[in-house]
């Protein structure tokens, strides 16, 4: 049995503190969640071998997909006009130590955005993908039409593949 408890400074799992965790076990937590994810839904999925360019290597109706994992632990604060606003935060189109480079055409097609501390999965196509994604949370509101700002569950890997 899991046991889940929310507090004011981090989310604890078995008695760890997600904030606890590098940015390397954070990082593998997230590639393994999206792993379970696709299989459970039925599909051949794996991870990728260290070095390469993507994560998890996915294969839907005869097609093999190379997806790019981006791992977030929580809400981040975004500073808006008026007021700041929690939002999960993605830098998706950058990668390598530090995020010195950005991918190339090719090198990834899907990425897979998880939020830690509600195992949210998003899916989003690389060719959509922008430099920095914000997302609400699930309980967050859109208060304008115009907002580019979507909610992770919005995004299906059904609209993918």
């Amino acid at each position: 049995m899991v046991y889940i408890i929310e507090t004011t400074q981090t989310t604890h799992w078995k008695g760890y503190a997600m904030i606890d965790i590098n940015d390397l076990q954070a990082g593998k937590a997230g590639e393994y969640l999206v792993c379970a994810d696709l299989i459970l839904r039925g599909y051949v999925a794996f991870p990728s071998e260290q070095g390469l360019s993507f994560d998890v290597v996915l294969v839907a109706n005869n097609i093999i997909y190379k997806i790019q994992v981006k791992t977030t632990r929580k809400l981040q604060p975004v500073p808006q006009r008026k007021i700041r606003t929690d939002k999960y935060l993605f830098h998706v189109r950058r990668c390598g130590k530090g995020g010195r480079r950005s991918y190339f055409e090719g090198e990834v097609d899907i990425f897979a955005l998880v939020a830690l501390d509600t195992k949210m999965i998003g899916y989003i196509s690389s060719n959509v993908a922008k430099q920095t994604m914000f997302f609400l949370p699930e309980s967050g509101n859109v208060t304008t039409k115009k907002s580019t700002c979507r909610k992770l569950s919005e995004c299906k890997l059904e609209d993918v593949l």
